[in-house]
């Protein structure tokens, strides 16, 4: 039998539909395990509440902090690859069924359930007994995610243009403004504006030569 491959097809026509899709998928593998998941689970990829500088890769907000008692998981924009979504959905969903925090209570479901342990720590990625028993056939299951990476480095978050073609902040131009006798050294920076009223002077030799030809004006 031929080997199966992934559907260029979009079956989801968003990114929660997909979340959703995979969650419900999931669902046998952990009831399985003894982890049923919670019913009322909702699902999108945008910032965590760290905004775009925090290192979460994902977030699991809990019931108390929604107004129709709903778990919100949020993944990362910047993350398009299925298989690193997924990891990061699976990891969220062993929150949802355990604790807060990366607990043992955590760890010891996140180990039964697949995932993988780096030096104490559970990582977001799939270990490879899920990863290849599991997760592999459902991104099949599921076709492409309706989701393109996000570049957190170009975008204005007051705003919908990107940082890119914004025009940078004109900052005035001081002027280099020198004593005229040989020798002297003396410098200083001075402003177009007040060179338009009058040049400065060396308090030794007198008048300085400015690298501007403005117009002294004149008094009134």
């Amino acid at each position: 039998m031929a080997k199966e491959t992934r559907s260029d097809t979009n079956l989801h026509s968003s990114r929660e539909s997909w979340l959703k899709a995979a969650e419900l998928a999931l669902r046998p593998h952990f009831e399985g395990h003894g982890y049923p998941l919670p019913e009322k689970i909702r699902y999108s990829i945008a910032f965590t509440s760290q905004g775009r500088k925090g290192k979460a890769t994902g977030q699991c907000i809990y019931p108390e902090a929604s107004a129709d008692d709903h778990f919100e998981i949020i993944i990362r924009s910047d993350r398009d690859d299925p298989m690193d979504v997924i990891g990061v959905l699976v990891h969220q969903l062993v929150h949802s069924v355990t604790s807060k925090r990366h607990d043992k209570r955590f760890h010891d479901a996140a180990l039964k359930l697949g995932l993988n342990d780096k030096n104490g720590l559970v990582d977001a990625g799939p270990a490879q007994p899920l990863k290849h028993t599991v997760l592999n056939d459902l991104i099949v299951q599921l076709g492409p995610l309706p989701h393109g990476r996000v570049d957190f480095d170009l975008i204005n978050l007051r705003g919908s243009e990107l940082v890119a073609d914004r025009k940078k902040k004109q900052v005035a131009r001081m002027h280099k403004a020198e004593c005229k006798s040989e020798g002297c050294g003396y410098t200083v920076r001075v402003a177009a504006k007040w060179l338009r009223v009058g040049k400065p002077h060396c308090p030794v030799h007198g008048e300085m030569f400015a690298d501007s030809p403005v117009t002294v004006e004149a008094a009134t």
